[in-house]
């Protein structure tokens, strides 16, 4: 059997090839290379790009931007021409980042760069004035996602921003929709009212977290 050592015999250096360290010494003397920068090519603006900017910069300031915007003026799109742009825009990897929304009323778009698809989905209850699926959504929520009872007070801060009727109707009529059956009411020993879900915890459960974040948690810090 032929062995390896044998046939890969010792190769020596060709004589015009430099050594390493020697061909960093050398090229200290070469002329530096005047380096010609390239002319900067500047990508035509696609209609796609101008929505999804628009879109974006909606989002930032925590809107959503309905389809129907563009139907009307001063845009007034054809609806032939929106489809294909909206389709074109959904595919384009450079606008990854704009996703849709589907309302009762209408579809909605939106930047996961600044806007979260839970922000957004309480903003489509907002924009659609849907208050009590907007109230049984946010304490349904936070009931499934920390576990923990929603304060009431929080309806009034953005993006709900409801005022104390609106809330106080809505509850009251939640109280005979069979929608919202599993939504009660939980107060703490100071008086402030919270929600909370039967789907996801007890009312003992949601009272011993209410009296935790409202009294307790101040009494035993």
């Amino acid at each position: 059997m032929t062995n390896v050592s044998n046939v890969l015999a010792p190769v020596e250096a060709l004589p015009d090839e430099v050594d390493s360290q020697k061909r960093q010494w050398l090229q200290a003397f070469h002329p530096p290379v005047q380096r010609v920068a390239a002319p900067q090519v500047q990508e035509p603006v696609s209609p796609e790009s101008i929505v999804a900017d628009f879109i974006r910069q909606h989002s930032a300031s925590g809107q959503l931007v309905a389809r129907s915007v563009f139907l009307q003026p001063p845009y007034s799109v054809p609806e032939d021409d929106l489809c294909a742009l909206l389709d074109a825009l959904c595919q384009d990897a450079k606008n990854a980042d704009i996703t849709r929304v589907q309302g009762a009323e209408d579809v909605y778009f939106y930047s996961t760069q600044t806007m979260t698809a839970n922000y957004a989905g309480m903003c489509v209850q907002v924009v659609e004035n849907d208050i009590c699926r907007a109230i049984a959504e946010a304490v349904r929520f936070d009931g499934r996602t920390y576990p923990r009872p929603y304060k009431v007070a929080m309806l009034m801060q953005p993006p709900y921003s409801f005022d104390s009727q609106q809330i106080a109707a809505a509850l009251t009529a939640m109280e005979t929709h069979p929608d919202y059956a599993d939504i009660r009411t939980v107060e703490s020993s100071n008086a402030e009212p919270y929600l909370f879900s039967e789907r996801f915890m007890s009312y003992g459960k949601a009272y011993g977290l209410c009296e935790w974040l409202e009294v307790e948690q101040y009494q035993n810090p």
